[in-house]
């Protein structure tokens, strides 16, 4: 299978996706475009879309050489597929027919070889299709946002003009007349639709967005994204080229990266792992830098996400008439519920190489009130899809609550047990819950982390070099620890003593002081740990309750459709503005 040169332009190509940046300059001036947003990801378009060849077309300023080129994802080679040249510049187009979709993961690039200078000759270059689409998807835009404005307005600014027939609705739960506020921060032709409403959390919000767009009856898509991310102007497009061409019920995820490290992945879809309510990221063991080839190679390869998280996810709006609308869990859980329901309903979840966006790190945002909802969201899902049974669920939840106890990380080890016994109130409960129990929740696991007088110190306190037991010696020494925390016998030296600024207190390090200080990575005393013996009876005392009561109600009926009043959380005071 061949590539051949196809020099007539066809007014009705399709653009696919554009590419313009040069990854690196060999030593012979050779350009190469290999970098993850100009490759075409041939496997991808093989396997999961009608599409049966591409087409690249290049416009040139200067003479130069074009080679189009197939590479392996696992790295063990490539092949020039076809090559020409432009004496003065001007239109280069080659086309050349995809791989088998049985065939090794594969994705093809361009090189331009410049003949009279070393400038870069390249002016616009494009992956197009003439082949008709199987359909003309309609991509519409939810974001839920909790003011977040500066970046909510540079988000809405890069979507200005290219959402491909498609519009935005923003769900504000932050102070409410958004839209006044940013009219004169916004180009006036953005067609967006603004909506204040009660603090529903994400999980709420996007909902809403959801079956704002349902209503429309014109969207065949929905693509939701957070309001704390950077995204490509090119995001909506690009997914709805993609969509054009593959089944009707397949789903896209766009990778995360990290907003600070530019080229380093988050993940590229998750993964449930077997046995325990844990979730697995789609990214390499040794990390996935983007700006290296192996980072490319790795997102290029077919992956199967169970879900994607919702920093950037798209799905056919014929979803809620086919599997119900998101369990309303107020925050965190809902992505991995419903893109989990839908893997079982028929409909997979693709990490398409190219969609994605930068988002703020998890771990700078992570507080003790979020195991509340982890607790409590995946036991509700399980109870629906049942994928672990009792003995499971029990050792999984003991493992955390047992070494946040041994870090004397109270307000955790209080969240987590909270949120059993709200998973013991039952489902009816979790639809009614509203901003104001989240705000209760808040109060009730933000008490036993206040920095101490000397905290601020930082410095000036004896350091604790974090070295970590292993082993057999790891766990007799945290059995040991656990009795002594009981039986409240006084061992450890009482003075406070801090962390390297960015190093986590864990309970099985060799030294295990009375009192420490965790700092953040610029040297700002963030939070201190105490033990209290009395405090750990309580914990035992309370968890033992709310897990028992666990057991009883481990399978208790979870509706997979609530009703739409519930889930949305429409207040009287809503206000909907176009």
């Amino acid at each position: 299978m061949s590539a051949t040169t196809w020099q007539p332009r066809d007014s009705a190509s399709i653009v696919l996706h554009r590419a313009l940046t040069p990854s690196t300059r060999n030593a012979n001036g050779v350009l190469r475009y290999s970098g993850l947003f100009d490759i075409f990801p041939e496997t991808y378009w093989a396997r999961f879309t009608t599409l049966k060849s591409v087409i690249l077309r290049c416009r040139l300023r200067a003479p130069a050489m074009l080679r189009l080129i197939r590479r392996q994802a696992d790295g063990s080679g490539e092949e020039i597929l076809a090559s020409q040249a432009a004496d003065s510049g001007g239109e280069i187009v080659l086309i050349t027919p995809l791989t088998a979709s049985t065939a090794a993961d594969s994705y093809l690039l361009m090189e331009i070889v410049p003949v009279a200078s070393q400038d870069d000759p390249l002016v616009s270059a494009t992956w197009e299709t003439a082949q008709p689409r199987e359909r003309i998807p309609c991509v519409g835009v939810a974001i839920t946002t909790f003011n977040r404005e500066p970046f909510l307005i540079a988000n809405l600014r890069r979507l200005r003009g290219r959402m491909a027939g498609g519009c935005i609705i923003v769900v504000n739960h932050g102070e409410p007349e958004l839209k006044t506020r940013l009219h004169d921060s916004l180009p006036p032709d953005l067609p967006v639709r603004w909506i204040d409403q009660e603090n529903s959390g994400g999980a709420g919000g996007f909902t809403r967005g959801m079956t704002e767009h349902h209503a429309t009856g014109n969207v065949t898509h929905v693509l939701l994204t957070d309001d704390d991310i950077d995204l490509r102007e090119d995001l909506v497009e690009r997914a709805t080229a993609i969509l054009s061409y593959t089944r009707s019920n397949i789903c896209l995820g766009g990778a995360m990266f990290d907003y600070y490290r530019r080229s380093c992945l988050f993940s590229a879809g998750d993964i449930l792992l077997p046995g325990n309510f844990g979730i697995g990221h789609v990214v390499a063991p040794e990390g996935c830098d983007i700006a290296t080839t192996p980072g490319v190679d790795f997102l290029a390869r077919a992956h199967s996400p169970d879900f994607n998280g919702w920093w950037c996810f798209a799905f056919p709006i014929e979803a809620l008439d086919r599997v119900g609308l998101p369990m309303p869990c107020f925050i965190r859980g809902d992505d991995v519920e419903y893109g989990y329901r839908l893997k079982r309903a028929g409909m997979p979840t693709l990490g398409w190489p190219g969609l994605a966006v930068w988002h703020m790190p998890f771990a700078d945002k992570s507080v003790p009130w979020h195991m509340f909802y982890d607790r409590r969201n995946s036991l509700f899902a399980n109870a629906r899809h049942r994928r672990i049974g009792r003995l499971a669920a029990v050792n999984a939840l003991a493992g955390g609550f047992i070494h946040h106890l041994l870090r004397y990380d109270y307000d955790r080890v209080r969240a987590m047990t909270l949120g059993i016994d709200a998973f013991n109130m039952g489902a009816e409960k979790m639809a009614r819950w509203n901003q104001a129990d989240h705000a209760a929740l808040i109060a009730a696991t933000s008490q036993m982390q206040g920095l101490e007088a000397n905290a601020a110190a930082g410095p000036t306190l004896p350091r604790l070099t974090p070295k970590r037991l292993s082993g057999v010696a790891r766990d007799l020494y945290m059995t040991w620890r656990i009795i002594l925390d009981l039986v409240g016998i006084p061992i450890g030296n009482k003075t406070p003593r801090h962390l390297p600024p960015g190093e986590a207190w864990r309970p099985d390090f060799t030294l295990r002081p009375a009192v420490i200080v965790e700092y953040n990575r610029e040297g700002r005393a963030v939070r201190t740990y105490r033990r209290n013996s009395a405090e750990s009876r309580r914990a035992i005392a309370r968890y033992i309750k709310a897990v028992t009561g666990m057991i009883l109600r481990f399978h208790q009926p979870v509706p997979f459709a609530f009703p739409k009043s519930r889930c949305t959380s429409h207040l009287n005071a809503d206000k909907d503005d176009y």
